[in-house]
């Protein structure tokens, strides 16, 4: 009779050998000791590297998915201008030469920026100063119209300062589809024009519409004056600029 081979024992794994085959398996050791093998777990860090490297290989290939909007290295270097270089200008959108461009009034010489925030001052004391200055005439101007009404000798007065309720509504559109300074220069030639009209009327009606229009175009200067002042003076000096330009309407009133 052959002799048969004496049956193969079974060793128990040890602790170092079931950690360096999870090592190399890619996976956690903490297994029982009691189980005597090691069970295969599927490692999520190595799927999702593998989708990741996937991606990669979608892009660098030249592939694309429309429907998630990918799109191959190939097409961004081709379509998308460099970082590096300076975008076109619209033409559309006007603007200075840069930040050291002469035209640009925030470079303009110190004197000539403060001398224009004076003009301003002095043009935004005035316009107001008509309106209140007309006050103690107002007894001779109803003697010489030969009128007694107590209503036309208030509105007289305060048909002026409702001239300035109106005229900002149609001179502050304007200015920013022309400019402020054609605003300045035609409002003040206006301005002129109907304040001899006024000293020349003939009657009360006259007088009340001119009056009116002085109103309307007087109140430029208080409409423009702040957005001068900040097209001039830089933010660090602004505070001063306003605190001039303001005080004349407190000397005013």
């Amino acid at each position: 009779m052959p002799q048969s081979e004496p049956p193969k024992l079974y060793r128990h794994p040890t602790r170092s050998e079931i950690i360096d085959q999870a090592a190399a398996e890619g996976h956690d050791a903490d297994i029982p000791g009691n189980l005597g093998s090691i069970h295969q777990v599927p490692s999520h860090t190595s799927e999702r590297r593998h989708s990741l490297d996937e991606k990669k290989h979608e892009y660098t290939t030249g592939e694309q998915d429309v429907e998630k909007g990918n799109r191959p290295a190939s097409i961004y270097s081709a379509d998308e201008p460099d970082a590096e270089e300076e975008p076109e200008r619209d033409p559309n959108i006007v603007d200075f030469d840069g930040p050291d461009d002469p035209e640009n009034p925030l470079n303009w010489k110190a004197s000539r920026k403060w001398g224009m925030v004076a003009l301003i001052s002095g043009i935004t004391f005035l316009t107001p100063l008509a309106s209140s200055q007309f006050a103690p005439g107002v007894p001779e101007v109803m003697r010489d119209f030969n009128s007694t009404s107590d209503l036309l000798e208030g509105f007289m007065v305060s048909v002026y300062v409702l001239g300035f309720a109106f005229g900002p509504l149609i001179i502050a559109p304007l200015s920013e589809m022309y400019g402020r300074l054609p605003l300045y220069h035609s409002c003040n030639l206006l301005f002129i024009v109907f304040t001899i009209a006024a000293a020349v009327a003939t009657n009360m009606a006259q007088f009340v519409v001119f009056r009116f229009f002085m109103g309307c175009f007087g109140g430029a200067p208080m409409v423009l004056g702040g957005g001068t002042i900040a097209d001039l003076i830089p933010r660090e000096q602004r505070g001063t600029a306003m605190a001039v330009w303001y005080f004349q309407h407190i000397c005013v009133l």
